[in-house]
């Protein structure tokens, strides 16, 4: 990292009035999810272990690591801007079980669960996580997310919205009708000028509603922030960009097309373009303790400084820091505004 821009990041930081940030409000919707992680050594022998198994009839595989947590880009996203201070809303429906997850999850974190419906079904996430080869493989069962629409919205939710500083609309990839769904949420944000943010998650399972997402949604001057990763970016530009230099180019060609910012961020570097491109590199990082749920955090980081104004290579380097700060942890929350003020202080 460039030594003045992390002091000048730092002094940002340091000189935030910590009781204004309360008053800050950000809505996300519509996605919540029950992930469970199931940690695996090696692929190749967890095959063959399981085909051993399979072949007589069942048994039992001990000693495999697990872990439940709250998923989904939503609820990481108003999760991790809770805990760096803003006042957060999650708009989603699940079943009455998910609501005491969520409770248990975000609502002793300060994320408010009052637009939260529980007459739908869970949403459930299955994540097998491999060290050899490093992989993350996710099952899931979408449960209520696949179906969520503008109308299910009551008076209450509506009136979040138009009372935000930010509405964010999530895991367009899994939502049949996330298109509608996209358009009509920031058209009614826009109705009380309250700032748009838009990430679709991996689009390769809705190939064939990439066109009319682009002209609905991306091409839609009511879009202020549209975030996306490398395997994104490569469908929305219809480009194999491996290199650093590659993706730069596709997304300047993408950012013709969109009036909105284009924030993007990878593993090595982050990149956004408004008039300007902007480009930061990520900080190196020793240990990895997961993967994923680094977007969610690197989204709630930049929305958080773009809310507070922050110059662009400063709120490319703090999400880059939030979310590394976050993968390299054991703690699997999000970290705290004085977490990632320590630790910067400690890379200087």
């Amino acid at each position: 990292m460039e030594p003045s821009l992390q002091k000048r990041l730092l002094q940002s930081l340091r000189s935030l009035e910590r009781k204004e940030l309360p008053r800050f409000h950000v809505v996300m919707l519509p996605d919540f999810f029950v992930d469970h992680f199931v940690f695996f050594d090696s692929l190749e022998q967890t095959c063959q272990d399981v085909q051993v198994i399979a072949v007589q009839g069942g048994g039992n595989r001990p000693g495999i690591t697990q872990r439940i947590q709250q998923g989904g880009n939503a609820a990481n996203t108003v999760l991790g801007l809770a805990r760096l201070g803003m006042s957060t809303h999650l708009i989603c429906q699940t079943d009455p079980f998910g609501l005491h997850l969520l409770e248990y999850f975000l609502g002793k974190n300060g994320v408010d669960l009052s637009g939260v419906r529980t007459d739908g079904k869970l949403a459930i996430t299955a994540a097998l996580e491999f060290q050899r080869p490093r992989a993350n493989i996710m099952i899931g069962d979408p449960g209520s997310v696949a179906t969520f629409i503008f109308e299910q919205l009551t008076s209450h939710d509506q009136d979040l919205i138009a009372s935000a500083n930010l509405v964010g609309v999530t895991n367009w990839n899994l939502n049949r009708l996330g298109t509608d769904l996209a358009c009509k949420v920031f058209e009614k944000a826009k109705k009380q000028n309250v700032r748009t943010f838009f990430d679709s998650g991996d689009p390769s399972p809705r190939i064939q509603d990439i066109p009319q997402l682009i002209e609905k949604v991306l091409m839609n001057p009511q879009l202020d922030m549209f975030g996306l990763n490398e395997n994104e970016l490569r469908y929305y530009s219809n480009s194999s960009c491996t290199t650093q230099t590659e993706m730069i180019s596709a997304l300047e060609a993408l950012k013709k097309k969109i009036p909105a910012r284009v924030d993007f961020h990878t593993a090595q570097f982050s990149v956004s373009i408004q008039g300007t491109v902007i480009v930061v590199p990520t900080i190196p990082l020793s240990t990895l303790y997961r993967s994923t749920g680094a977007g969610d955090v690197w989204n709630a980081a930049n929305i958080f400084a773009d809310l507070l104004g922050f110059a662009d290579d400063e709120r490319l380097l703090f999400a880059n820091i939030v979310a590394g700060y976050y993968i390299s942890s054991p703690e699997i929350l999000p970290p705290s505004l004085d977490m990632v003020i320590n630790f910067i202080k400690n890379c200087i």
